[in-house]
């Protein structure tokens, strides 16, 4: 009788150790914009993105749309930010949509009010039909716009 039990237990323990141990099948889904962003400094009504990540590099500033990241202050971000941070304030349009073409086309993602990104590695855009979806959103950003869609 002591062996069943020792046998009943020992396949308990082995059946609880078979459902905790992690797969190839279980992988995480890829990051999104809203993932894995970080709480942004307070707001001051801009929109920010840096050429490496952590905030490094060129960076550009802007209070409203863009629609070709290609003309910004004397630096050319387009397909070449590697961080973001969202510091608009709240209201209509404190969400960024991200576009993967110039003049809001192509596929996008959007990065919530008061949100930062610190690496865009591994943050695609969504898979919504558009071209460039599924891509890297890393040296990928063409243009952005505010919105409500987050």
């Amino acid at each position: 009788m002591k062996k069943i039990s020792t046998a009943l237990a020992a396949l308990g323990i082995t059946a609880i150790a078979a459902l905790a141990t992690p797969t190839a099948a279980q992988a995480a889904p890829p990051a999104s914009a809203t993932g894995p962003a970080k709480s942004a400094a307070a707001a001051n009504g801009l929109f920010y993105a840096w050429e490496a990540a952590y905030k490094g590099g060129h960076q550009c500033a802007w209070q409203y749309d863009a629609g070709d990241w290609s003309a910004c202050n004397t630096f050319d971000m387009r397909n070449k930010a590697s961080s973001l941070e969202n510091r608009r304030y709240p209201g209509v349009g404190e969400d960024i949509d991200l576009f993967y073409h110039p003049w809001h086309t192509g596929a996008h993602n959007c990065l919530p009010n008061g949100r930062y990104l610190d690496n865009l590695t591994g943050i695609y855009f969504l898979w919504d039909g558009q071209e460039g979806q599924g891509q890297s959103m890393n040296d990928n950003i063409a243009s952005h716009r505010g919105s409500n869609n987050c």
